[in-house]
């Protein structure tokens, strides 16, 4: 470090030549460095960038992978019922009429027996069954009221629950059967405890039928169908009913592929891949005007990406009984600046004459293979992130070159210190000497002689 009263024997500004002299080897080194760092700052953020694309890529391709045979349904009548399918059934259409729908019992005590929810039921035990559940016993105090029987009932979990309605004549019990169909009836009977409390006004016997146990009677091209339950799940393979309604007329349901959905997979996957390339383009372009490289131009890595993806996505599938084997001959067809069309008239086309089965498969194995290259990409040990830890450790290698010049100049700086403050002493002791001569000869004989001439 430089030392403040040094240049004060030779009157020069030591501190500032020393200065110029470490700068001199400090600042190209330094601007190459930072050169170097800004470059390879800027390949990192282009490859962090390039692993985005890919990874949008690579979903889309799962979603190819992935491909589920799905079907779509609709009805004349939406009144009428719900219809889904699961990818399994027929394609085609049937008729569907509804002449009844699947309803519970439901059973309410004789209007007038109770002036209001408070009113004593009487004591004994009740016991309520419904459909073939068990039976379930319910014990009923002296002084418990409707809203008491109401609770227990709701509390006993047999199968039923118990409401209570005000019809202007008095509080009725309701119950009602929590399952559908003709076979879950209530079972009530009351047994007093002591006779003639009057819990036997809660028999079945005494109770009103306000709605009878039904089953759901469909007929489905011209076959009678029945259900306990409104959801026919059995009636045809891979369909699901849900009534909704009944009818006079029959409603026709049609089943066929889903080819939307298989359609607009594709166009995603191809709409990732052109803006894949699309920025592949852009990272490795050279701007001829400018005389400029882009960040990656030349790069080999983003090279590999773009051939391994184009090799994969001419892959053969492989499909037996298929007619088609690739992307292509879905409609897929490259341009020659290596984007993608997806030409939609040759996919139908292909859809009427291999089924959406076959070509379903073709997706999936075509569309797995190319998920596959994307995870050498991007994956824990892939390519990109391989070129990524290789740029770090450039950065790294980068900063250890700062500190070790730092070194060489603090030892550079040490070494023009001693010399020049060596320098500045002798100089120094060099002045004192000729002023000291200067004045001894100043003052000798002679020098006085020709002073009074």
């Amino acid at each position: 470090m430089a030392i403040s009263a040094m240049g004060v024997g030779s009157g020069l500004d030591l501190n500032q030549i020393v200065g110029d002299l470490l700068n001199a080897e400090r600042v190209p080194r330094e601007q190459r460095f930072n050169q170097r760092e800004e470059r390879i700052e800027a390949q990192i953020s282009a490859f962090g960038n390039l692993r985005n694309g890919v990874e949008q890529l690579q979903g889309s391709l799962g979603t190819l992978s992935g491909f589920e045979l799905n079907q779509t349904t609709s009805i004349s009548d939406e009144s009428v019922a719900s219809v889904t399918a699961d990818g399994s059934a027929a394609n085609g259409s049937f008729s569907l009429q509804v002449n009844q729908l699947a309803q519970s019992q439901a059973l309410a005590t004789a209007p007038g027996e109770f002036s209001d929810v408070d009113a004593v039921v009487g004591a004994g035990q009740l016991e309520l069954q419904v459909g073939n559940a068990s039976a379930v016993t319910i014990n009923v105090d002296a002084g418990d009221t409707l809203r008491d029987v109401r609770d227990a009932i709701n509390e006993a979990g047999a199968g039923a629950t118990a409401s209570i309605i005000n019809d202007g004549n008095g509080a009725r019990l309701v119950l009602n059967a929590n399952e559908t169909g003709a076979d879950n009836t209530i079972s009530l009977s009351a047994t007093e405890d002591p006779a003639g409390s009057g819990l036997a006004r809660l028999d079945a016997s005494n109770l009103v039928e306000t709605r009878a146990a039904q089953d759901a009677e469909a007929v489905i091209d011209g076959i009678t169908v029945t259900s306990a339950s409104n959801t026919l799940d059995d009636a045809i393979e891979g369909v699901s009913i849900q009534l909704q309604g009944t009818s006079t007329a029959p409603a026709t349901v049609s089943v066929q592929e889903d080819q939307g959905q298989l359609r607009e997979a594709l166009q995603g996957f191809v709409e990732q891949f052109n803006a894949l390339v699309g920025q592949t383009r852009e990272l490795t372009s050279f701007d001829a005007e400018e005389n400029q490289p882009s960040v990656l131009t030349g790069d080999s890595t983003v090279r590999g990406i773009r051939s391994r993806l184009s090799e994969a996505l001419l892959q053969q599938a492989g499909v037996p009984d298929s007619g088609v084997q690739t992307l292509s001959e879905l409609g897929i067809v490259s341009n020659r600046d290596g984007t993608l069309n997806f030409d939609t008239s040759r996919f139908n086309q292909a859809m009427d004459n291999n089924g959406f089965e076959n070509i379903s498969e073709v997706v999936r194995e075509v569309g797995g293979r190319m998920e596959e290259v994307a995870n050498t990409f991007v994956g824990p040990d892939g390519l990109i992130g391989t070129r990524t830890d290789g740029l770090r450790g450039d950065l790294e290698r980068i900063e250890q070159q700062r500190e070790r010049l730092d070194v060489r100049l603090e030892r550079m700086e040490s070494r023009l210190v001693g010399q020049f403050s060596r320098m500045d002493s002798a100089v120094a002791q060099l002045q004192s000497t000729g002023d000291f001569l200067t004045n001894q000869l100043a003052n000798m004989p002679l020098a006085s002689n020709r002073s009074r001439q």
